[in-house]
């Protein structure tokens, strides 16, 4: 995994051995990086859009956030997919470059908190979430409801991660680097640490947790439950919200974000043809079946005849 540089370093790094994918909407070659907890679902998408057009070979590959990010604005790879928007150092350096990037929000999706299942806490505040991830509240007796009494070991992934911008940038905003008791290489890594040790609390996105493409994740995921989230707003104070597809729809569950696919092709191509299907209808439903909210929800019409 790459440590963490200057954009413009980083995207230097990525020009080394850049080669160029040459393709039509809808034939040719398309590589595809995608945020490592979402590769499934990525994956699923390419064997589908190849199904329908059996000219347009899609490879998809999984990664951290940023080193997509990078390699997309190093010309390297023409379609990413990851879970957050380019931040304005990325935004920035895609105009001063001139480069053509086309963002595109696909689905909605939210942050899963996960404690073992020994642990009697069955909810969490978001402000009691934030002075654990800034380390105000380090020890599981400040927490009400739990059993334990020892060290809280955050686990979460690494600083290129989408999961930890998510946290540091979106939903807190921590005055420095937020330090885990744990560091993991992967969200399935995150469930795993979670399942062994009974005193840790770990974050995942919802896709990584209903990933069920792995027997031994799912044998690990009998020790480990979810948080329902009481949320800021002073409307529903005092009420806990769970995990759901109904309640990241409805806006209830605090913990939410976007989902998006970027292209950065010159003249569109394979990347803008796959990024169609994807926010079209044959790939939003594969978001829905997956427990994510497509950003176009699927519908089906029904001819009703009078007899």
């Amino acid at each position: 995994m790459r440590t963490w540089l200057p954009l413009h370093t980083l995207v230097l790094m990525a020009l080394v051995g850049c080669g160029k994918q040459g393709s039509d909407v809808r034939s040719g070659t398309l590589e595809v990086l995608a945020t490592e907890s979402y590769l499934p679902l990525i994956q699923r998408q390419a064997e589908e859009y190849h199904r329908i057009f059996s000219e347009v070979t899609v490879s998809v590959r999984g990664t951290t956030t940023r080193e997509a990010i990078v390699d997309m604005l190093g010309g390297k790879i023409q379609c990413i997919v990851i879970d957050r928007p380019l931040n304005s150092e990325e935004q920035q350096f895609v105009r001063s470059a001139r480069l053509r990037v086309v963002e595109t929000e696909i689905a909605r999706d939210a942050l899963a908190i996960l404690v073992h299942t020994s642990n009697k806490v069955a909810s969490l505040s978001v402000e009691k979430l934030e002075a654990i991830i800034t380390r105000e509240s380090t020890n599981w007796r400040q927490t009400p409801g739990s059993n334990f009494l020892g060290p809280i070991q955050l686990c979460i992934t690494g600083k290129n991660s989408g999961l930890y911008e998510l946290l540091a940038q979106h939903f807190f905003k921590p005055e420095r680097d937020i330090s885990p008791w744990s560091t993991a290489a992967s969200e399935m890594e995150i469930i795993k640490y979670v399942a062994e040790n009974p005193a840790a609390l770990g974050i995942v996105s919802n896709a990584a947790w209903r990933d069920a493409s792995s027997a031994d994740e799912e044998v690990r995921k009998r020790s480990v439950k979810i948080l329902d989230v009481l949320g800021r707003d002073p409307g529903s104070a005092g009420l806990a919200v769970k995990l759901s597809q109904q309640n990241i729809y409805d806006e209830l569950y605090p913990l939410t974000y976007s989902l998006y696919i970027y292209t950065s092709e010159q003249q569109p191509g394979a990347g803008q043809g796959f990024s169609t299907f994807v926010a079209d209808k044959s790939g939003q439903k594969i978001f829905l079946d997956a427990g994510l909210v497509p950003k176009r929800i699927p519908y089906r019409v029904i001819q009703l005849t009078q007899e």
